[in-house]
């Protein structure tokens, strides 16, 4: 049974600049979970096609062990697939991967608002990716509006 969470290798710089250097996150963990959130809401319709080339140094899962993480790792993996069956402790790994490609395509959205389009202001990157996630439909995960004001009043 797999014990990491692995981020692409691509946007590790990403994360790390992102926690390090910006301040923005307190932690990787956090970042990926912000990622996995902005990628799911959204590319929904492309996460299945979505495949991870290559992968950095993972997070030790045990970091994404609190209920609200294990819960809304559940919950896009259950949004996604249609079907409650996806809970099932043998599936983990299925839902890990889920997690990893939605991560990646938050990941992109993240450095093209933060860095390449945005490269004075990060923060102001991660608000504007905020308000699209506002404005995407989001009814199957509606958790996600609520990660969203919490943003926003943090901000």
């Amino acid at each position: 049974m797999r014990d990491r969470i692995r981020p692409p290798r691509e946007f590790e710089n990403v994360l790390d600049r992102l926690k390090d250097d910006e301040g923005i996150f307190e932690t990787k963990q956090k970042a990926i979970m912000f990622a996995a959130a902005v990628g799911y809401a959204l590319y929904k319709e492309t996460i299945s096609t979505t495949n991870v080339d290559s992968f950095g140094e993972g997070i030790r899962l045990e970091y994404f062990r609190s209920p609200q993480d294990d819960g809304f790792i559940d919950a896009l993996a259950v949004a996604h697939a249609g079907d409650l069956n996806i809970l099932d402790p043998e599936r983990q790994e299925e839902r890990l991967e889920l997690f990893e490609r939605c991560s990646l395509l938050g990941l992109r959205e993240m450095q093209k608002q933060c860095f390449d389009d945005r490269p004075s202001d990060p923060i102001l990157g991660i608000l504007a990716l905020i308000d699209r996630m506002q404005k995407s439909p989001s009814s199957d995960l509606p958790g996600l509006d609520y990660v969203a004001e919490e943003l926003r009043a943090y901000f």
